[in-house]
């Protein structure tokens, strides 16, 4: 039992160092372009090993982008809740900004992971493994939003829609950041990027999701 737990631990620790290499190598915009032999040499393995671990360089490149994903949902896990809730979710939405700053390495493979057509050639497998990592970022986000409405702090709305708006404004917010002050539409730069998306998604929480009134003209 010891030698088999020992392998599996040795597997492991081999799999993250190809994860390593193929993350170094595809931190460019050139990225398309690497080879699994190029990955391979980088790892200092055999291409015989790197295929024992992954079938493609597409299950490579999404095995990188669950990681980086399951990162960011372990540094919320870990955020020092903050008062009042308002603070909190400001905590959450300029923490999780960030993050995707600090690892700008991972900006292509997420991209990349996001296209239509790469999701439409994934394997089912894959696909499952999304879906549960997504759920548990539901299952963090759903008990946030359920306070705020049951403290009276945002409306009542369905969470499911909540977080499909949440998410709509966050990943636009991140491809302004990843794109650089010279892409970023009105010219802004990260810091006013990060305090002007923050401020619009606590306004849309806290505001009138339904849009009442909104088309009515000023008086």
């Amino acid at each position: 039992m010891a030698r088999s737990d020992r392998k599996l631990r040795e597997f492991e620790r081999r799999e993250q160092e190809i994860l390593d290499a193929a993350l170094s190598l595809c931190a460019t915009p050139e990225f398309e372009s690497i080879t699994m032999g190029q990955i391979a040499e980088r790892a200092d393995v055999g291409k015989g090993t790197l295929y024992n671990h992954f079938a493609s360089r597409d299950e490579m490149l999404f095995r990188l982008m669950l990681r980086f994903y399951a990162g960011l949902l372990g540094e919320l896990h870990a955020l020092p809740p903050a008062e009042p809730l308002m603070a909190r979710f400001r905590q959450v939405i300029e923490h999780a900004l960030h993050y995707h700053l600090e690892n700008r390495e991972y900006r292509y493979i997420v991209q990349y992971c996001d296209r239509i057509e790469f999701k439409e050639r994934a394997e089912p497998a894959w696909r499952d493994d999304f879906l549960t990592l997504d759920r548990a970022f539901e299952d963090w986000a759903t008990p946030l939003l359920e306070a705020g409405m049951e403290n009276g702090v945002m409306k009542r709305h369905p969470v499911r829609c909540l977080l499909l708006g949440l998410h709509a404004c966050f990943k636009g917010a991140v491809a302004m950041l990843w794109a650089g002050a010279n892409w970023c539409p009105c010219g802004g730069d990260q810091a006013t990027v990060i305090s002007s998306v923050t401020r619009f998604m606590l306004a849309g929480l806290v505001g009138n999701p339904e849009g009442e009134d909104l088309t009515q003209d000023a008086t």
